[in-house]
């Protein structure tokens, strides 16, 4: 399995030292690849097999990742805490305030989810409306910004 593809695509704009927080993390790649640009990496996710599998695929790298399971939907984080956060392909919008605060000032944060679509036959409430994420985090600098229907 390969890194999320914005993540790969914006590492440049990554720290090379701080801390990380890669929401949902499930098996671990996201977070395995933040540890190896250089950033410590805290991955949580609800699936304690997730988290399982995510500390096996990791365990030989000696990298500075720790896991936790953390259900986002009553997130707590701590303010002003992270220089990086992550999220993919996962949506809590209870967690988006949260990641708001947690972030460091001038930090970054990489997020990716599935949008809401004609098409779209599962649970409506789990995919991004039109516009809905630029609104989410309104006031920040956003240094890309894509809506794409795949």
């Amino acid at each position: 399995m390969e890194p999320r593809h914005l993540l790969v695509s914006f590492i440049d704009l990554v720290p090379r030292k701080g801390l990380a927080l890669d929401a949902a993390c499930g098996v671990g790649i996201n977070a395995a690849y933040l540890a190896k640009h250089g950033l410590e990496v805290i991955g949580i996710d609800i699936s304690e097999y997730a988290l399982h599998l995510a500390k096996s695929t990791i365990r030989h790298l000696d990298y500075p990742v720790e896991f936790a399971v953390l259900d986002l939907s009553l997130p707590w984080l701590p303010k002003d805490f992270f220089d990086v956060i992550t999220n993919f392909h996962f949506l809590e919008r209870a967690a988006i305030p949260v990641y708001r605060q947690a972030l460091k000032p001038g930090g970054l944060i990489l997020f990716d989810t599935f949008m809401l679509t004609k098409t779209t036959i599962d649970i409506p409430g789990y995919y991004l409306e039109p516009g809905e994420l630029d609104q989410l985090f309104d006031g920040f600098e956003i240094i890309h910004y894509s809506e794409e229907i795949s």
